[in-house]
């Protein structure tokens, strides 16, 4: 046998043996439940399994967050839950959210700067800085017929007018302006401009008043529970509780 041939011998040696090793390799294997390429075992139907999920860390209840914040602002479990099941609240949320959209506010959270006398008004979308909130609050006071020239900052038109016996409130009825936050307690981007709005009212303490409204987005399931439970809140315990409410939400890690 010649050199050529010896070697020839060993190459066609050597598959043979890879692939009787990869057979039995299957094999035993496959009867261990286990897949030889990483992907889960194909089960003896032939169906190919859904890859295998990643593990996730337990998920709070939302309902059970919203019971806890309850009791923490201090309300009646009883009339809470009651208010809760009634599900009342879901045509202010669609009404309020429909004038938002004619105001100009396209997202969360909406912000409507309007001087209360006038009506002159600004849209401030999302969670902008505070200096962005101080230069416009600013300009409103010097000026109450000032349009804005900012055009990340457009004219709001048709704003439902602040009703302090219907809408949710902190600060003073007899302030020039007020700030209408249409907001979603689920959005991370309303929870980041929440201290902003705080500090505004610090700063502006008489001079502006802060009303909140609704704006649930679709595609935030906890957004109506939550929102649900802050007007039980503002039912049950008036403005301080609804307050008191948002801002334990607004800080809490389990509501996202």
């Amino acid at each position: 046998m010649t050199m050529k041939e010896i070697q020839q011998q060993n190459v066609w040696f050597g598959i043979s043996m890879f692939l009787g090793g990869v057979i039995v390799g299957v094999v035993l294997v496959g009867a261990s439940g286990v897949s030889p390429f990483g992907i889960g075992a194909i089960p003896s139907g032939g169906a190919v399994p859904n890859a295998p999920e990643a593990p996730q860390a337990p998920q709070t209840n939302i309902n059970e967050t919203i019971l806890a914040i309850a009791k923490e602002v201090g309300l009646d479990e009883g009339k809470f839950k009651e208010c809760i099941a009634a599900d009342k609240f879901k045509a202010m949320f669609d009404e309020q959210m429909a004038a938002a959209q004619k105001a100009g506010v396209n997202g969360t959270p909406g912000n409507i700067l309007i001087d209360m006398k006038t009506g002159n008004a600004r849209v401030l979308s999302g969670a902008q800085p505070f200096e962005a909130f101080k230069k416009n609050i600013d300009e409103m006071l010097k000026n109450p017929s000032a349009k804005s020239t900012d055009p990340n900052t457009p004219q709001a038109t048709d704003v439902p007018p602040v009703d302090f016996d219907t809408d949710r409130y902190q600060g003073s009825k007899s302030a020039r302006l007020a700030l209408i936050e249409y907001s979603d307690y689920q959005c991370p981007f309303c929870q980041r401009v929440h201290p902003t709005l705080k500090q505004m009212m610090k700063e502006y303490d008489g001079k502006i008043v802060w009303v909140y409204r609704h704006f649930p987005l679709g595609f935030h399931p906890n957004a109506v529970p939550l929102a649900t439970a802050a007007e039980c809140a503002g039912e049950i315990g008036g403005n301080d509780a609804f307050w008191a409410y948002s801002d334990k939400v607004m800080t809490n890690d389990n509501v996202n």
